[in-house]
């Protein structure tokens, strides 16, 4: 049986969703999971004038470092983890469109059967977990104990676990 594929699909601008993006990526491959890291493209250019010398480092290095999510990793994808900076919207123009992109494979009966995953830095994470569900895919809730990285480090890899095991029809 194919290993179990985990996609990674986050927005970051500074840094702080970059590292919880890592930790979960971290737990999925501690679970024998293969993992594909996106982050959502900037939409326009965003006004860095009020970030930090350090922020907008981080923000150019990104750019460079990381390719966009497209409809083939989602379609590959057995589960997908979200995460999202804490000021998460889902009517960012960042996140528009790659919902849009779920939307449609929703609708078209595409993600039948895909396990995902909600993760950020705060309590809005229940909105951002509201919306997958929304979308029809099997949310995995997250860890009770731990934050920041450790939270998403163990949440990573519980999603991959119970990709791994739908997939073997446990």
């Amino acid at each position: 049986m194919p290993q179990t594929e985990v996609l990674i699909t986050f927005y970051s601008r500074c840094g702080s969703t970059e590292k919880l993006a890592l930790a979960a990526a971290v737990g999925a491959v501690q679970a024998r999971a293969q993992i594909r890291f996106r982050r959502l493209p900037d939409i326009g250019e965003p006004n860095l004038a009020a970030d930090s010398p350090d922020c907008r480092k981080v923000h150019e290095r990104l750019r460079k470092e990381y390719v966009a999510p497209s409809e083939a990793d989602v379609l590959r994808a057995d589960a997908i983890v979200f995460v999202a900076p804490m000021d998460f919207r889902s009517v960012s123009p960042e996140w528009t469109e790659h919902l849009d992109l779920i939307e449609e494979l929703r609708s078209a009966g595409k993600l039948h059967g895909k396990v995902a995953a909600a993760i950020q830095n705060d309590t809005a994470e229940d909105a951002l977990a509201r919306m997958m569900l929304r979308l029809g895919f099997i949310v995995v809730p997250p860890a009770e104990n731990g934050d920041g990285p450790a939270r998403a480090l163990a949440h990573g890899r519980r999603t991959a676990q119970i990709a791994t095991a739908l997939k073997k029809g446990v």
